[in-house]
């Protein structure tokens, strides 16, 4: 029983870890986004709420809200060249 409790422990903090993180800090490693704004729309970080913070292929993108998360998952590519 107490095997379980800690491979449910660790597997849970791990889900956790992986999770997209809020906030405005740099994800650790990860080339920083310097934007202010929202790679999906174009809205100003915060507008929304707390910004949402994602690392894709090493690089920081940041979103105004969660749905725009889903819209960026959809086709990062699309999203991404307006870095550039």
């Amino acid at each position: 029983m107490k095997n379980i409790i800690i491979t449910t422990t660790a597997v849970f903090a791990l889900l956790i870890s992986s999770c997209a993180t809020s906030g405005t800090g740099n994800v650790s490693g990860a080339k920083p986004y310097t934007s202010d704004k929202c790679i999906v729309t174009d809205n100003k970080l915060g507008s929304m709420g707390d910004p949402v913070t994602k690392v894709y292929n090493g690089q920081e993108v940041k979103f105004c809200c969660a749905p725009c998360v889903k819209k960026f998952d959809a086709n990062p590519e699309k999203y991404l060249s307006k870095l550039n």
